[in-house]
């Protein structure tokens, strides 16, 4: 049947009112926690060749779930990576935590912690040609078989040197009558990831907020990193089922140290009134695009009751000089990793100045892109949300910054077509707005 000019005018009409609409900014956000995944902890996160995979304390009498994304938000389940039950891999009688996976000599090796037939917690390497699985034991255990340790983390240095870190488990390792986790770190030989040498202790519980005093007491899920020469070592702290388990982090000159914890630790910590309990045990990887940093860890599941039952989360993550930052934890929708309108808020200078101020973008109208400057006369949250003629949101960022200046946005409108748009900046229950041009 042949149709009509007006009837098709007629039917493209109505199909445009049934197509559901979704605004840019609902495109270009997420929300946390991520996956719609839940009854896990330990997320460690590996990008390899444009995928993530996340693999996390998940079936923890038979071996790790792993999940697949190809954003760092909206993840699959892929099965177990490894199996007990699979040829080779009986060694472990259970209690299978905190794996993670890198790429190394052209294959991928799981370290992870399980209990032994002598009923200690105990490190061992796996591994695989491919990021899915099936992962099979190559040693069991790594490291000294009398020590009982948990949640291992590989450095790989810049000279090709591979690092253990890793932390003696609290349940075994008491000190003057109390049961304290410390976080070791030993050299392995290259490429067969032989343990070398003597162990050295990099961390235990010191600070105030790791409450040194108690009876039980934990330094544990290390990640190492570099930057800018140096060594960061990011941990958790207190108990895993208390909303109180939090992240810092500590520095040195050299993978083995001394280390200097963070005065300002915890960088991550509960915040309740918007339903964050525990986070803790993270890892680190970046951007589709390789930009932006993030931090992946876990929550409790219901804040209420904080168990084992938690939840994968990510948030942005930088360094301000040799200081490691984390923007969260968040619960507000936030930009997608890589989005295009996305910009890390940035410091200028201290201005003599006490008025919440914002300027005048530049240059307006713009071309693309633009720079908003704003004044903060405290530290505090800023958000910034970006309208077109419309009223409709179509870009927006948040970020606590830690001092009174003056600072500046760099907002990326090649996403967005010409016409007039607004931006708006939240200070502590204040709002200020512009207008601005695009012409394209």
């Amino acid at each position: 049947m042949q149709m009509s000019p007006l009837k098709i005018v007629l039917l493209c009409i109505f199909l445009s009112f049934m197509s559901p609409r979704v605004s840019l900014a609902q495109d270009s956000t997420y929300t946390n926690p991520v996956g719609n995944i839940s009854g896990i902890g330990d997320p460690f996160v590996l990008k390899h060749d444009g995928q993530y995979y996340m693999y996390c304390t998940s079936e923890a009498s038979r071996g790790f779930k792993v999940w697949q994304s190809a954003d760092l938000v909206n993840w699959t389940e892929k099965g177990l990576a490894f199996d007990n039950g699979y040829p080779g891999n009986g060694w472990g009688t259970g209690d299978f935590w905190a794996p993670e996976v890198i790429f190394y000599d052209g294959l991928f090796h799981m370290i992870y912690s399980t209990r032994a037939t002598d009923g200690k917690l105990k490190i061992c390497l796996a591994k695989s040609p491919y990021a899915l699985g099936p992962f099979v034991n190559i040693k069991n255990p790594l490291l000294d078989s009398a020590l009982t340790c948990i949640d291992g983390d590989f450095l790989i240095d810049d000279d090709g040197t591979p690092y253990l870190y890793y932390s003696k488990d609290c349940s075994d390792n008491i000190i003057n009558g109390k049961h304290v986790s410390q976080i070791y770190v030993q050299q392995l030989t290259p490429h067969s990831l032989e343990a070398t040498g003597k162990p050295i202790l990099c961390i235990q519980p010191n600070q105030a907020w790791e409450h040194p005093q108690a009876e039980w007491q934990w330094n544990e899920g290390p990640f190492a990193l570099k930057h800018n020469g140096k060594y960061y070592l990011m941990y958790s702290a207190n108990y895993f089922a208390n909303a109180d388990y939090a992240i810092g982090y500590a520095v040195a000159d050299s993978p083995f140290g001394p280390w200097e914890k963070y005065s300002g630790n915890p960088v991550l910590a509960k915040d309740l009134s918007i339903g964050v309990s525990g986070p803790g045990h993270n890892s680190v990887t970046r951007s589709p695009d390789d930009t932006e940093m993030f931090v992946v860890y876990h929550t409790h599941t219901n804040p209420d009751s904080p168990s084992g039952d938690r939840q994968p989360n990510i948030d942005r993550m930088y360094f301000h000089e040799d200081t490691l930052k984390i923007i969260g934890p968040t619960r507000s929708p936030q930009p997608m990793p890589s989005n295009d309108s996305t910009s890390i808020i940035r410091f200028i200078k201290v201005k003599a100045q006490t008025k919440f101020t914002l300027q005048q973008n530049q240059p307006n109208p713009f071309n693309a892109q633009t720079v908003i400057r704003f004044f903060i006369p405290e530290a505090g949250w800023v958000v910034i949300d970006i309208f077109d003629s419309l009223g409709k949101k179509v870009a927006f960022y948040s970020e606590h910054v830690d001092s009174a200046g003056e600072y500046q946005y760099h907002f990326n409108a090649t996403s967005l077509p010409s016409g007039v748009y607004y931006y708006q900046i939240h200070f502590k229950g204040r709002i200020l707005r512009k207008k601005m041009v695009q012409i394209r």
